[in-house]
């Protein structure tokens, strides 16, 4: 009895180490707001200012097809080898491909789960995006890289 409580307590604390996202850690922004989060690069005389940058987790044939201009290419597979390039922004905005996109809120909460501080999802991702105007560019990322398991997998499925 008094090896299952301990055992009871340990697995307790040790889940307690870990800190876990949910949909409700989620901060969900308009296009407007969106572009007001990228401008602002949040500096002061205490704090260095950091570039902004958006996140497109669509796959690399959609991104190549067109993007927010100056965004980077994550798609959700590769989040593991790619989010160090995050590092040197301050405020992140991902999108997906259109309204309550499953793999944008799924990277939001990776990236938080990461240590990227603030991260916004926008609502209606790429379809918003292009409902309300906004520029498009063209071409894939050239920075995007992938592990070679995620590229001996994407052989083997072929």
């Amino acid at each position: 009895m008094m090896r299952s409580f301990t055992t009871l307590v340990l697995l307790t604390a040790c889940t307690g180490c870990s800190k876990t996202f949910s949909d409700r850690s989620l901060t969900f922004v308009s296009v407007p707001q969106a572009k007001a989060v990228i401008a602002d690069e949040g500096g002061s005389w205490l704090k260095e200012a950091r570039p902004n940058v958006w996140v497109d987790v669509r796959n690399p044939s959609k991104f190549t097809l067109g993007h927010i201009p100056g965004a980077l290419n994550m798609p959700l597979r590769s989040v593991d080898t790619q989010w160090m390039r995050l590092e040197p922004y301050g405020a992140v905005v991902v999108y997906g491909n259109t309204w309550n996109d499953p793999l944008a809120d799924a990277l939001s909460k990776v990236l938080l789960e990461k240590g990227i501080k603030h991260v916004d999802t926008l609502s209606g991702g790429w379809d918003a995006w292009q409902e309300a105007g906004g520029e498009v560019a063209r071409g894939k990322d050239p920075e995007l890289f992938e592990s070679e398991a995620v590229l001996d997998r994407r052989r083997r499925d072929r």
